[in-house]
């Protein structure tokens, strides 16, 4: 089979591997679409791993099934998560399922920016779930990226009527604006320096947008808000600069939420006296566990999130160190697609709805 194999953001080889074979409890899917994630372009994270098969938001057509699989049968569309906790840890008893040493161990092979994955037993049992007809295979690849906003949006401390800021309206910010909204948000107000993305964030759900290259923020956003900051930060970019322009955004008794890490080499100064006397709260979260991904199915299923809306760009295998590019310029693009059956020499799956 054909796979896009990764050594570096610019350099992403189509190759062959052997298809994988499966085992008990274990099932083969044809991959339909896979996004592309913001991780799959952290070139610092990937390059120590690299040669590697990266794509781990895919959905697809179950082709074979192991002895015991009773669950799902060749020919189901399924949404496939890469990861799954062993459930019975420390962590795992504690609801802190992405902090089990075993999560990261488990893994979808090789990766799904490829024509077929083997799904382990246990990822079978925990997180694989049918695709509702009223979802295509290109909207079910928002299943784990949106689950990463469910898990992150439950500890961004908002509470109803609430001013909330999400700094960033790419792909995530956007989804958080949508979420905002559900639970419960008075006021969104996002930040962005694209205009494009700005407008986009208008549309899904912002009250207003702000251009920092064009408007004072912090001022802007008290024009907006009675002079206060606002009462929920959420910082989608991954720099400590974006950091930096969150934490100065938040009013009095605010909850700042880092979404995504920096360059381990990078360093945040903090003063920890002013945020003691503003009583500001600061929350991570890393990945999503099979909590989140059935409650952002049902948030996408029910209209919750405009999945169509987010998609923007399409690529095959051969495509994938594009697709890359187009998310550093972080302009006209949302959620780009990698689609196998786009990719010269490989033939279309017998059913794509994308």
């Amino acid at each position: 089979m054909k796979v896009a194999v990764y050594y570096n953001n610019h350099d992403v080889r189509l190759e062959d591997y052997p298809d994988p074979v499966i085992g008990p409890g274990e099932i083969k899917v044809q991959i339909d679409s896979c996004g592309l994630c913001g991780g799959d372009t952290m070139e610092w994270y990937l390059v120590h791993k690299a040669p590697i098969v990266l794509g781990h938001e895919p959905t697809g057509t179950v082709v074979e099934v192991g002895e015991g699989v009773s669950k799902f049968k060749p020919g189901d569309r399924v949404f496939i998560h890469h990861h799954v906790a062993c459930m019975s840890c420390h962590h795992c008893r504690r609801g802190h399922f992405t902090m089990c040493d075993h999560f990261t161990q488990t893994h979808i092979y090789p990766g799904a920016f490829a024509e077929y994955v083997r799904v382990p037993a246990e990822n079978v049992q925990h997180d694989v779930h049918l695709l509702p007809e009223s979802i295509s295979f290109e909207e079910g690849t928002l299943i784990e990226p949106v689950a990463c906003v469910v898990k992150g949006i439950k500890l961004a401390g908002i509470q109803p009527g609430d001013t909330v800021a999400v700094v960033g309206s790419g792909f995530m910010g956007l989804n958080f604006i949508q979420l905002a909204r559900v639970w419960g948000a008075g006021k969104i107000v996002a930040f962005d320096f694209s205009d494009w993305r700005l407008e986009k964030a208008l549309e899904l759900g912002a009250d207003f947008a702000i251009n920092p290259k064009k408007a004072d923020a912090k001022e802007a956003l008290a024009d907006v808000n009675e002079g206060r900051g606002a009462d929920s930060v959420i910082v989608t970019p991954n720099g400590v600069r974006a950091i930096e322009f969150g934490l100065g955004l938040a009013g009095k008794g605010a909850t700042v939420h880092f979404f995504a890490p920096p360059d381990p080499q990078d360093r945040l100064v903090l003063n920890p006296t002013d945020l003691f006397f503003r009583e500001i709260t600061i929350t991570t979260t890393y990945s999503c566990s099979h909590v989140d991904t059935v409650q952002a199915l049902k948030f996408i299923e029910g209209g919750r999130i405009n999945a169509k809306a987010l998609i923007t760009h399409r690529f095959g295998l051969d495509g994938v160190a594009q697709g890359i590019a187009l998310f550093a310029t972080a302009d006209r693009s949302l959620k780009t697609i990698i689609k196998p059956a786009l990719t010269p020499g490989v033939s279309r799956p017998s059913r794509t709805d994308g």
